[in-house]
Order: C-alpha cells, then sequence, then structure tokens
C-alpha cells in the first residue's frame, strides 16, 4: 500500500508517536511523511513533505491558515496518489479540514487518530480543535482511538460504531531503552514526570510529598508551575527537587532509574505514554482512576487511586513500594503495526490476510 502519515505537530510526544509507527509502517508499505518544517527525526521513508510553521503561535496560525500552503499541501498528496491517509494529530486545524474535503471528493480514505476523545481543561487551542474536528470527523472514513473507555465520546459526535478503531497507545520504550545502565542506583526518588499542565494535578503529588517523610518528590518536565505552588516547592527544598526544562532521552531513562517510583496524579486524562516507560525501567506506577488509566495502570501492576485525594494518592505510594512492575511487550509499536495495516486494509475495502 502507499500510505501517507500526516501530523500537524511534532512536539514532544506527538513527534515520537509518528516517528515510531512510520518506522515500523516503512517494514510493509511505501510511507510518505507530513510534518511540519521543524521535523528533525531521521527515518527511512519514501518521502517527507514539510509546511511551515512558525516560532511563535501567531505566525503558526498564519501559516495553518495560508491557502497557498494549503493548496500546496492538497497538490502533493494528489501528485503521490496514496491508497490511504492517516491524519495522526491535528484534526481540527484549518489544513486538515480542507485536506479531508479534498480527500472525500477524490475518493481517498481518511482515517484520524483522536489522542484527546476529551479535551483537557486549560488548553484554549486545544478546546478550538476539539469544536472544528466535527467536521473532518464526519468526512473521515475510519476514527482510531487508544481505548474503548472513550467509545462513546465518539459516538456522541455523531461517528458510525463500524467507523471506529480501538488500537492501544503504543510504547515509546525503544526510544529510552539504550540508555539502559546496570550501574544506576535507585534512591528514594518519587517522580512526577511529563509536560506541566493543569489538568495533571501537580498540587497533589507536592501535597502528598509534604506529608511523606524520608522521600524526595522530583518534578521533572516542561511548563509553567502557578507561582504559588512553586512558592511552596522552593519553600521546602529538602522534600522537593524541580527539572522544569525540556530532558533528552537519557536524562529521563536516568531520572526513572533513579526513581522507586512514578505518580500521575491527574484529574482528567485521556491515555499516556509514561507507564509503560516505568515498567520497563522497573518503576512501579500510581495514577488516579481517570481516562485509560483505568485500563492501562493494571496493565503494567501498578496501583489505582481516587483524584483530588491526597490520603488516597499516599495510601498508593506505599503500597505501590510492594508492586513488581510489568511491561507489556504486544505495545510496542513492532507489534501494534499490524493492527494499524488490519485498519488501513478494512478502511480500503480489503482483507489483510488475503
Amino acid at each position: 500500500m502507499r500510505i501517507v502519515l500526516i501530523s500537524f505537530s511534532t512536539r514532544g510526544a506527538i513527534g515520537d508517536y509518528l516517528y515510531l509507527l512510520a518506522k515500523e509502517l516503512t517494514n510493509y508499505d511505501e510511507t510518505f511523511l507530513v510534518v511540519p518544517d521543524y521535523f528533525d527525526k531521521e527515518i527511512k521513508v519514501k518521502e517527507i513533505i514539510k509546511f511551515k510553521t512558525g516560532k511563535n503561535k501567531f505566525i503558526s496560525l498564519l501559516n495553518f491558515t495560508n491557502p497557498f500552503q494549503i493548496a500546496k499541501l492538497i497538490i502533493n498528496i494528489k501528485r503521490i496518489n496514496p491508497n490511504l491517509v492517516h491524519l495522526i494529530f491535528g484534526e481540527g486545524y484549518p489544513p486538515a479540514i480542507f485536506l479531508s474535503l479534498f480527500l472525500r471528493f477524490y475518493k481517498i480514505p481518511l482515517i484520524i487518530t483522536i489522542h484527546d476523545p476529551e479535551i483537557h481543561p486549560g488548553n484554549f487551542i486545544e478546546a478550538i480543535n476539539g469544536i472544528l474536528r466535527i467536521i473532518t470527523l464526519k468526512l473521515a472514513n475510519g476514527i482510531h482511538i487508544h481505548s474503548g473507555v472513550f467509545l462513546n465520546k465518539i459516538l456522541n459526535l455523531g461517528v458510525e460504531r463500524n467507523k471506529v478503531f480501538i488500537i492501544p497507545h503504543g510504547s515509546f520504550v525503544p526510544l529510552f531503552a539504550p540508555y539502559k545502565r546496570e550501574k544506576i542506583k535507585k534512591e528514594k526518588i518519587i517522580l512526577f514526570f511529563g509536560r506541566i499542565e493543569k489538568y495533571k494535578g501537580l498540587e497533589y503529588f507536592v501535597q502528598a510529598g509534604l506529608k511523606m517523610e524520608g522521600f524526595k518528590f522530583l518534578i521533572a518536565g516542561p511548563g509553567r508551575i502557578p507561582k504559588e505552588l512553586l512558592k511552596l516547592i522552593k519553600q521546602h527544598p529538602e522534600k522537593f527537587g524541580l527539572i522544569n526544562k525540556f530532558l533528552s532521552y537519557e536524562e529521563i531513562a536516568e531520572l526513572f532509574q533513579k526513581s522507586i517510583v512514578c505518580v500521575l496524579p491527574y484529574i482528567q486524562a485521556t491515555q499516556s505514554s509514561i507507564p509503560l516507560i516505568a515498567a520497563y525501567f522497573g518503576v512501579p506506577v500510581v495514577a488516579t482512576k481517570v481516562g485509560a488509566f483505568v485500563e492501562e495502570i493494571p496493565l503494567v501492576n501498578g496501583v489505582l487511586v481516587e483524584p483530588k485525594n491526597i490520603d488516597d494518592l499516599i495510601r498508593g505510594i506505599y503500597e505501590a513500594f510492594k508492586k513488581k512492575p510489568f511491561y507489556p511487550q504486544e505495545r510496542d509499536f513492532r507489534n501494534l503495526v499490524i493492527e494499524f495495516r488490519k485498519m488501513y486494509f478494512k478502511a480500503v475495502g480489503k482483507d489483510l490476510n488475503n
């Protein structure tokens, strides 16, 4: 098959997702990428087509709404003449709307991956994306989600059940595995890792840290921390560590190898790559009973706790000390790519086995 993978952002986890899926897909099909101009990962695909973004959100918005750039994108897709287009991210972005109309007119199947069936609170751009994507979802031949937990959310948007495909979130472990070291010793570190966002419940992690003695509660990842919370963290250097920046794969791998528990105290969630990374490095996971965590955390033999409940979070951390993490290899993209190809073949009206 001739497949085009498109992502209108490749920053952070989205870029890792696209890279790992494309890397495995090239072993089976002619694979083309349409990505932002800052995409810099080396990958042996048939062709990489890049579009302009910008150094800030305003310039990026201008480029995303530029009719000449949108037309150029459509012309390139027509030139490739793919069997199928898979939109990985940005389903509500202006180019996606015009692209979906073009694909429908030329009867080229479109698959859309929805990473966030529930819109995360506190993110204006994501909220706009959630409104505009209604158009592209109705034009798509298939909608891919990562958990059955969100099936009704998608159906409530007017999507037919036979167009919904459920393939779990793939593991990012291959990006971190090369940095696994036997000589790194465990420390009494309770880890909060990832981009800091309002919905991730950092304040509950901090409150738990204030109540627990003998541990270092480490916050690692980029993002803005509310002033009052940051002040509280800095007032207790004996309890908290803070690495408020983007970290390399090697730095992240080292953090997990030093930690004894990883905590995800989210107040709202869809899914996350973090539980699988933690499990690979032998770190028990404590997470709240929100989103797909209800499926993901038991899979890695982690502990589920009630959201916004500091006492239950503390209980979960102590319980996690007794847990032996399990890493499910079936979540590797080299295994999941078979499920993606089944979805592609069904979307084009063929059977993968024939």
